[in-house]
């Protein structure tokens, strides 16, 4: 996901790199799965296939910082929501 300085999404590079807004869900006891990061008419989901029924959603994304140590709240598809801590950026060059 492209950042601005200050942490918060750069909307004009996502919208020229869009495969780099890309997600990878990892849970214990549970086969990893990849998807994207996409803008719904709610605000903003992890995708991780077509249609909307595995959509996790999050809000407010283009105005919250993601820096580590901060967090993110995902809404999942059955109702719970849960935070998760930023635990490290990545460069899109891949220094870091």
């Amino acid at each position: 996901m492209p950042l601005n300085n200050d942490g918060t999404v750069d909307l004009d590079e996502l919208d020229r790199s869009r495969p780099s807004a890309t997600v990878r869900r990892f849970w214990p006891n549970e086969r990893d799965i990849s998807g994207y990061v996409i803008r719904t008419e709610n605000g903003w989901a992890f995708s991780y296939r077509v249609g909307d029924d595995d959509d996790e959603q999050l809000y407010h994304l283009e105005t919250h910082r993601i820096v580590e140590g901060e967090y993110l709240t995902i809404h999942e598809p059955d109702g719970s929501t849960l935070p998760f801590r930023v635990a490290r950026i990545i460069p899109l060059d891949g220094t870091g």
